[in-house]
């Protein structure tokens, strides 16, 4: 279980998930190689926190429990697009509360219950706009695919597009009309490089990506720095470490470094599984 308070690290990108480096400013959050928690854990789940509201200045994040209002951990000065480690916490009620930065007598930008339950691992979000913030949680699958294979889904966060269409630059489509708000379901691929286009509401930003064999990732659609679209990997599970410990690599800004594109077999495969 946690110690002291915990602090976001800024720094270098996974490699697990990004062969080069993305460069997305203004920040960008260090995200750990990471693994399915073990199964038949006992009576413990997991657990992370991510910011994606754009306007939303840097927040501190307390998650304590329901009952007793015992803090369970901190995290200080989260940042847009920021998601911190996983936390392995026992089955339960917490309430999350996120405020202003070192304001701690604040009143709460967000504060909302969550539940963890045993065995499982779930991302807990904010997101919108700063006037009409809301939460969600999305349950994640951490089941590693196998060698040669990269699980992924796509989770819509960017205020500026109700939905969005994600296609290579060729324009094979990948996922069509996914909602503010919401996460596609999870796809199995050909671990692989591919480029990515990301469009809506007249919106359009670029990333381009290498899945590396035996992970899971999300791909966060977020505001660029310029009120554009951009493409955001996250490593959500590898074959390298014992427990999750993974957080998204970016705060609002920018689109990837160039890698090459994607192969037409992998693109078919998302096609038909991405809807």
């Amino acid at each position: 279980m946690p110690g002291p308070r915990r602090t976001l690290l800024v720094g270098a990108l996974a490699t697990s998930l990004v062969a080069a480096a993305v460069g997305l400013a203004p920040q960008a959050a260090t995200a750990a190689t990471t693994a399915a928690p073990a199964a038949g854990s006992s009576g413990e789940g997991w657990l992370r926190v991510g910011h994606l509201s754009p306007d939303t200045k840097g927040v501190d994040v307390e998650l304590s429990s329901l009952a007793g209002g015992k803090k369970v951990f901190e995290l200080d000065d989260v940042t847009y697009g920021q998601v911190s480690p996983y936390q392995e916490l026992p089955v339960g009620t917490y309430v999350l509360s996120m405020r202003a930065a070192d304001a701690p007598d604040s009143t709460p930008v967000i504060s909302t219950d969550v539940t963890v339950d045993k065995g499982d691992a779930s991302t807990v979000v904010a997101y919108g706009k700063n006037d009409a913030l809301k939460t969600t949680a999305f349950t994640d699958d951490l089941q590693q695919p196998g060698d040669g294979k990269a699980k992924l889904r796509l989770v819509q966060a960017a205020t500026t597009a109700k939905s969005v269409d994600v296609s290579t630059s060729e324009g094979t489509a990948v996922a069509e009309d996914a909602a503010f708000g919401t996460a596609t379901k999870y796809a199995t691929v050909d671990a692989g490089k591919w480029t990515l286009d990301v469009s809506g509401s007249g919106q359009r930003g670029t990333a381009k990506v290498d899945l590396a064999g035996n992970t899971v990732s999300t791909l966060f659609v977020l505001d660029d720095s310029k009120g554009d679209l951009t493409v955001v990997p996250v490593t959500d599970a590898a074959a390298t470490a014992s427990t999750p410990t993974g957080g998204v690599q970016t705060g609002g800004g920018g689109a990837a470094d160039p890698v090459t594109q994607a192969t037409h077999e992998v693109i078919a495969t998302l096609r038909s599984l991405f809807h």
